[in-house]
């Protein structure tokens, strides 16, 4: 009888709480028959004399962490582009795209002022300000950059010591600048603790300061005195192609000469930044009542401009002059956001995600979807990885 053959055995050498890297890595595991060692998830030591097949990486800036990898005499896969300098294989983020995706994000919102909020002064954080910046330069508008929560050099020393100093710069700071303002944090973690500072000194998010995460961790996300809106990194996509990498690297391939970059998967918009940037109080209230009413199917413009008292062609011309673009085009450009999240976020169907959004007919909600997105409603939920059903 043929003996049964040995499953791999990979270490997980993940210091990042991220639980995204820990689905890929487990959904490529379960599908190759991998035996997976998770010791360091849960106590935080490295496993001298261990030994296996491969090692699947996130060091950060642990040292200790990275000569043991590099020492470990089997193949190893480094998820993200923090440690660039360790000379072994990577899957990395496309942090230039994550960027621009959220100033797309915050640009499609009417914002002409703009904040960064980086994490560390690293090389990534960087990438992500590089990739923000120069699509907001490219339409004539700057950002301002506040301090980096942590340092390099010495970060929980900075954490510890300079907190409350830090926060009251950033709130000052945040206060000096004109409003409404738009800010990009380089992580969820960021996010959160900006919209604590404001909520602190009395800053309304997000009529006043709309805020913008990184990573859609739901403990942060859902939990956060204002829902965060943030970018879909697509952390598990990371893992599992660092995983792929690494089955085909302990099989004798060579590594890549170039890294793979995995780009983001979206924007998932959620209180912090659901709010248009005008300074028209007739436009500002059309926008409050087609937020409050768009999911009625007869809503109509005449209906926006019998709300707001004044005349059609008075509101017409404030909506193309604040906005560049019609009332009607902006009843739709909300519906079909409110379809996106639910295809993103529910198993409904179409026809009741159609129905949810204010459309009267599913023929005119496809229609609508296409020309907005180049996607039909099915492709577009299976491009973000959803595995809900149809009816």
């Amino acid at each position: 009888m043929r003996a049964k053959p040995r499953k791999r055995t990979i270490l997980l050498a993940l210091t990042s709480t991220h639980h995204g890297f820990y689905r890929g890595a487990a959904r490529y595991a379960a599908e190759h028959d991998w035996h997976v060692v998770a010791d360091m998830i849960y106590d935080a030591t490295i496993p001298v004399g261990w030994r296996g097949d491969g090692i699947l990486s996130f060091v950060g800036h642990w040292e200790e962490l990275a000569k043991y990898v590099i020492s470990a005499g089997v193949p190893v896969v480094e998820i993200s582009s923090v440690r660039k300098d360790l000379g072994i294989p990577c899957v990395m983020e496309d942090n230039q795209e994550i960027g621009r995706l959220g100033a797309e994000h915050l640009l499609e919102r009417n914002f002409k002022n703009f904040v960064w909020a980086p994490f560390c002064d690293d090389a990534v954080n960087e990438e992500r300000f590089q990739g923000f910046a120069a699509l907001v330069r490219s339409v004539g508008f700057d950002c301002v950059r506040l301090l980096p929560v942590n340092t390099r050099r010495s970060a929980r020393l900075s954490r510890h010591v300079n907190w409350t100093l830090r926060r009251r710069w950033v709130i000052h700071t945040i206060q000096s600048l004109r409003y409404p303002l738009g800010i990009f944090c380089y992580n969820d973690c960021v996010a959160a603790d900006l919209v604590d500072a404001c909520i602190e000194a009395g800053i309304q998010i997000p009529d006043q300061v709309a805020v913008l995460g990184v990573d859609n961790d739901p403990v942060i996300c859902d939990c956060v005195q204002v829902p965060l809106s943030s970018v879909r990194h697509d952390l598990e996509g990371m893992a599992y192609e660092a995983a792929a990498l690494l089955d085909r690297l302990i099989n004798g391939e060579r590594p890549p000469k170039m890294p793979k970059r995995i780009p983001p998967k979206g924007v998932v918009t959620r209180k912090s930044t659901e709010v248009l940037a005008v300074e028209d109080p007739k436009v500002s209230a059309a926008l409050r009542y087609i937020q409050g009413n768009f999911s009625g199917g007869n809503l109509s413009v005449d209906d926006v401009v019998a709300h707001c008292g004044v005349p059609r062609r008075s509101l017409e011309r404030a909506f193309r002059e604040e906005l560049e673009r019609t009332m009607l085009h902006e009843i739709l450009r909300v519906r079909i956001n409110h379809a996106q999240k639910l295809l993103e976020t529910t198993p409904l169907s179409v026809t009741d995600i159609a129905a949810q959004s204010g459309f009267a007919s599913l023929n005119h909600f496809f229609r609508v979807f296409h020309a907005r997105t180049g996607l039909t409603p099915r492709a577009f939920r299976l491009a973000r990885g959803q595995p809900f059903t149809y009816d």
